[in-house]
């Protein structure tokens, strides 16, 4: 819900950045692929000290990447579908890689799956309903939307390393997982009630 307009706020205060990289000929597309092999590189480094204030950080910048490559293309014109399509996949993929690189860290492993099905049933419910009818993105304001699990999932983490306390015997990173898994995967039920609605009101 809170994705279009993250988008537009950041987008102003990054216009500058946008303005010198497209000067200096980066593709929204080149941006993309960077974000995510940034990505990557922040996950591994993650496997190797096990400093997750520090992943914290990196994934925060890689996410400035990910208003950027969009900020270029809307100021080149040169917005385009396989451009939507190649980041929504490397969103993916990052998502994926950040809960299980995490994972391996604290060692949340089962309700690191449940999050990342939750959150891979949640775009897929909408991605396969737009393979029936035509739907749009407008269409689907639903609660634990890519922007929010993304913050809860950072900010939780963050917190965790610098508030100790635990509550009912596990730390506040241990509840961030559970608040994310359990808003998935309510999420992909409401959008598969919302895609057979629409599904029904112009399948026909």
């Amino acid at each position: 819900m809170i994705g279009p307009r993250y988008k537009v706020f950041f987008g102003e205060k990054f216009r500058g950045i946008a303005n010198a990289l497209i000067k200096l000929g980066i593709t929204p597309n080149q941006l993309t692929l960077f974000g995510l092999f940034f990505s990557f590189f922040t996950c591994f480094l993650l496997l190797l000290t096990r400093n997750l204030i520090l992943f914290c950080i990196l994934i925060i910048s890689a996410g400035v990447v990910d208003v950027l490559d969009g900020l270029v293309a809307r100021l080149t014109k040169r917005t385009s579908k396989f451009g939507s399509y190649l980041d929504a996949m490397c969103d993916r993929y990052l998502e994926a890689a950040a809960a299980f690189s995490v994972a391996y860290v604290t060692g949340y492993w089962v309700l690191s799956f449940f999050v990342v099905t939750g959150s891979m049933m949640t775009s897929y419910a909408k991605a396969r309903a737009g393979m029936e009818v035509s739907v749009s993105n407008t269409e689907w304001p639903d609660f634990m939307e890519r922007m929010e699990r993304c913050l809860i999932f950072v900010t939780g983490l963050f917190l965790s390393q610098i508030v100790p306390t635990k509550f009912f015997g596990q730390d506040l990173f241990y509840w961030t997982l559970v608040l994310i898994a359990a808003g998935t995967h309510l999420t992909a039920v409401q959008r598969i009630f919302r895609a057979k609605k629409i599904i029904e009101e112009r399948g026909s």
